[in-house]
């Protein structure tokens, strides 16, 4: 597992985790957008085979983040995440009449993206040179017929 930084941006690595691409971005679709420390929460619970790694990835993530940034874990959001196609190990299960039946166990590389939020700074506004008095509203009458 590799961490890479851009700015406020925390990249984190993991190859030749034994998922397929396809399953594993399903569990990373659930957690894009949500603060880090939710996602732990919430990938500790999913009862997918992905979400063992994908949890790791994601600890490793905000440990980095922490320690390189000191950036409080909640101020931490999952930016983006993806798996990509990794080594394919080709196997095979043993079929009728002493057969063999080949299948590849195919496995991912993941990469998550962490964004350091960072807190806005109000500007105070200028003061007005002069007090502004309130308009008041001259108010109308209805005719009668």
């Amino acid at each position: 597992m590799a961490t890479k930084v851009i700015k406020q941006l925390v990249i984190a690595k993991a190859q030749h985790a034994l998922s397929s691409p396809r399953k594993t971005n399903l569990v990373l679709k659930a957690i894009v957008g949500r603060p880090a420390l939710m996602a732990i929460k919430q990938l500790s619970v999913i009862p997918k085979r992905a979400a063992e790694p994908i949890l790791q990835l994601v600890k490793q993530a905000v440990g980095n983040a922490v320690s390189q940034f000191q950036a409080s874990p909640d101020r931490l959001v999952i930016d983006s995440a993806f798996a990509t196609k990794g080594r394919v190990l080709k196997r095979a299960h043993i079929g009728g009449r002493g057969k063999t039946k080949p299948y590849e166990r195919t496995t991912s590389h993941l990469t998550l993206y962490l964004r350091v939020l960072t807190p806005l700074v109000a500007t105070p506004k200028p003061a007005a040179a002069e007090e502004v008095a309130p308009k008041t509203v001259a108010k109308t009458t209805k005719k009668s017929k």
